[in-house]
């Protein structure tokens, strides 16, 4: 029988607990892939998961990063993170030889602030923040006005 271990990975706390990144990933009107938002989640207090029904909580990623790294690291992370999940959502496509409209991904950023990839999932569910879910809306009706305007992706399977 073979196994995939992942490597343990020392995450960025938040008083002295562990923290994710949550993004969700869609095609815009363009048909191009988009962030159309970053949430996280931070693990309970005597946790090692960030999952909100195990414990977990639902916070602002900038807070996170800016209390671990500092106002301007923070901004920067959140821009890697932003093309590492346009990036990857590309190559995913790319390499399952499948058409997605959205994804939602996983990633976590070390003590170091290393960005790592955990997951994606194709069938996300919604996300908790607001902001995020208004977006995700928006960006499914204009991906859904970009299909019916491109016949051949239409027919594709497209979203």
């Amino acid at each position: 029988m073979s196994y995939i271990a992942q490597q343990g990975i020392d995450l960025a706390l938040y008083q002295e607990r562990r923290f994710d990144l949550r993004a969700l990933v869609q095609k815009n009107g363009s048909g191009q892939w988009a962030v159309s938002g970053i949430g996280a989640r931070l693990a309970g207090s005597r946790s090692i998961t960030t999952h909100v029904p195990r414990g977990g909580s639902i916070e602002d990623p900038e807070k996170l990063l800016q209390h671990a790294f500092g106002p301007q690291e923070a901004r920067e992370l959140m821009s890697k993170a932003r093309s590492a999940c346009v990036q990857l959502a590309r190559q995913i496509e790319t390499a399952s030889g499948q058409s997605h409209g959205e994804m939602s991904m996983d990633l976590g950023v070390d003590v170091e602030g290393g960005l790592w990839f955990f997951e994606a999932n194709a069938k996300p569910m919604k996300f908790d923040e607001p902001h995020i879910r208004k977006k995700s809306l928006e960006r499914i009706f204009q991906y859904g006005s970009y299909l019916m305007r491109s016949p051949k992706q239409g027919k594709a399977g497209g979203a």
